[in-house]
């Protein structure tokens, strides 16, 4: 296929499709037609960079000629058949210890050999996926989080993330690019938040936020076979650390068992309802009940149903994540479920509910405590040019406690300056003194100017559309008319025409109306061409700004 006829392909595309094409073959952003595209992508450097992602039976279908739709949408094949130029590549690159590597995978996903196994472990691992990735999104959901520079989480959150769900920080990433990929948290103008989406998921069974995470990995990956038995010949250090992390999520999710695909997995691509089904029959039944400790704990013995789950949340910090999950109830906890609305009375009556082992004494005394001890510090917004570059204060009646913020190390980065005997201002913004206030266990509140309570209600991220690609507009608008941009590119390929004597079709504007021509291109100059007419068999000389549009052209040596 010459490059017209791919750029023309290119041109019909989808924007979806010729996202996907752009994103997934690296294409640089900033080539500037659909000519650019197609020439890029039939170079050998392109070619192979696309080819350090294809499985070992990929690379050997390219070598043998033939594609799939997959690898036709990728343009290294098309309708079934590889692009010569990848073939050919494909074929050269399988030699020596890449052929044996290639070889070995083409047996390994032959079917018979790469049937999937019925895995014990399986559904238990997705269960338990699903519930630590849900963990993280009602985290996030209850306190967004503002990130550092390059956009990485603060070190102290991530040590909290990871320790809510019994995993170890290096892990943390792998299960946010889940919630990401499915849709429920946005990172995005230095913020990480939950989005609209995520509370319906959140309220959701076990079994239905399984799908949506693993459906939306599947659909992002492909192919769970190649990623679980880590089959991608000419993979470099790069390629093989993703594949190695894809590898990770798919047996967290169920999806593989060692280096090969679960029946789970084959469920999940075949028929997702089924797969849902299949899983929930693994799932114990929803409880209504924890075991309240007097050392403040709380134990699930099973999936809490959503509505206890999501009132418990209100007074309570998960400490554990699991199919049986831990709590802690902390005067800070209680503080935060007080300030949404909660009173003293109607937690101790909704522990009583839900506790099979009645309210410990010392549960009760911390819930009392924190009731009367909550709203004695009260932070609002102040007028930074009034307060001398202040930004919010708190105030209390205890003068003992404002003296003790105003000297407390643990609140410097927000500036803490007492400028009365019930009151201390903060450099910081309300919300974030009331973060840090909370964080040490201060009996903060929020106030507006009236110096009403204010309830706070996390944001959430609205629900964006895959962000295109920035060459997909360009492209979408360069057609197949020689403009500026395409001079040059035109050139050189009536250059490479004159080389093999190869014949083009030409679209000539002149001053009058624009004439098809079919030519043997002889030199190119000066801005000019010279060809020979090939059905008058005369010789003509036509500028090159009076070509507008071209067909026939071969590939460029």
């Amino acid at each position: 296929m010459d490059v017209v006829a791919l750029a023309a392909r290119i041109q019909a595309m989808p924007d979806d499709a010729l996202d996907l094409l752009v994103t997934e073959r690296q294409a640089p952003p900033q080539l500037a037609s659909t000519f650019d595209l197609a020439e890029h992508l039939l170079t050998d450097a392109s070619i192979a960079l696309a080819l350090r992602w294809r499985s070992g039976a990929e690379l050997a279908a390219l070598a043998a000629g033939t594609s799939s739709p997959r690898l036709d949408a990728l343009l290294l094949g098309v309708d079934g058949a590889a692009l010569p130029p990848v073939a050919a590549l494909a074929a050269s690159s399988l030699d020596g210890r890449a052929a044996s590597a290639a070889d070995d995978a083409a047996v390994d996903t032959a079917p018979g050999n790469a049937a999937p196994i019925e895995s014990p472990t399986a559904p238990q691992l997705a269960i338990d996926e699903a519930i630590k990735v849900a963990e993280l999104v009602h985290r996030i959901a209850d306190h967004p989080i503002t990130l550092r520079s390059r956009a990485q989480l603060p070190a102290a959150v991530v040590r909290d993330l990871a320790a809510s769900i019994d995993a170890e920080p290096a892990q943390l990433d792998e299960r946010l690019e889940l919630a990401a990929v499915a849709g429920l948290v946005d990172r995005h103008d230095g913020r990480l938040r939950a989005t609209v989406d995520a509370d319906a998921w959140l309220a959701a069974p076990v079994p239905d936020r399984w799908l949506r995470v693993a459906g939306a990995w599947l659909e992002a990956t492909g192919d769970v076979a190649a990623v679980a038995a880590g089959d991608f010949p000419l993979a470099d250090d790069a390629v093989r650390a993703v594949r190695e992390r894809q590898a990770r999520q798919a047996r967290r999710l169920g999806l593989a068992d060692g280096a090969r695909p679960t029946t789970l997995a084959a469920a999940l691509a075949a028929d997702p309802a089924a797969a849902r089904e299949t899983l929930a029959t693994h799932v114990p039944p929803a409880t209504a009940s924890v075991y309240l400790q007097p050392d403040l704990s709380a134990v699930a013995p099973g999936p809490l149903r959503a509505a206890v789950d999501a009132r418990l949340r209100r007074i309570a910090r998960m400490e554990r994540a699991g199919i049986a999950s831990q709590w802690r109830i902390t005067a800070q906890s209680v503080a935060a479920g007080l300030a949404s609305g909660e009173s003293a009375d109607g937690v101790l009556d909704f522990l009583a509910g839900i506790s099979l082992t009645g309210v410990p004494q010392p549960v009760a005394y911390l819930v009392r405590d924190t009731a009367a001890r909550f709203g004695s510090l009260r932070v609002r917004a102040v007028d930074p040019i009034a307060e001398g570059g202040a930004r919010a204060q708190a105030r209390s009646d205890d003068e003992q406690l404002i003296r003790t913020i105003a000297v407390d190390r643990s609140l410097a980065t927000a500036g803490p300056v007492q400028t009365g005997p019930h009151r201390v201002t903060f450099r910081l913004s309300a919300e974030e003194v009331l973060e840090a206030l909370l964080e040490e266990r201060y009996p903060a509140v929020l106030e507006d100017e009236e110096g009403e309570l204010v309830v706070r209600r996390p944001e959430r991220a609205p629900r964006r559309e895959r962000e295109r690609h920035r060459l997909v507009a360009r492209l979408r608008d360069a057609g197949f008319e020689v403009g500026e941009q395409e001079r040059a590119w035109l050139e050189r390929q009536l250059q490479s025409a004159v080389r093999e004597r190869m014949p083009v079709r030409l679209t000539v504007t002149t001053s009058s109306e624009p004439v098809d021509v079919e030519l043997v291109p002889l030199a190119v100059a000066n801005g000019r061409l010279r060809a020979r007419d090939a059905n008058r068999d005369v010789e003509r000389t036509l500028p090159l700004s009076a070509i507008t549009k071209v067909a026939g052209l071969g590939v460029a040596n």
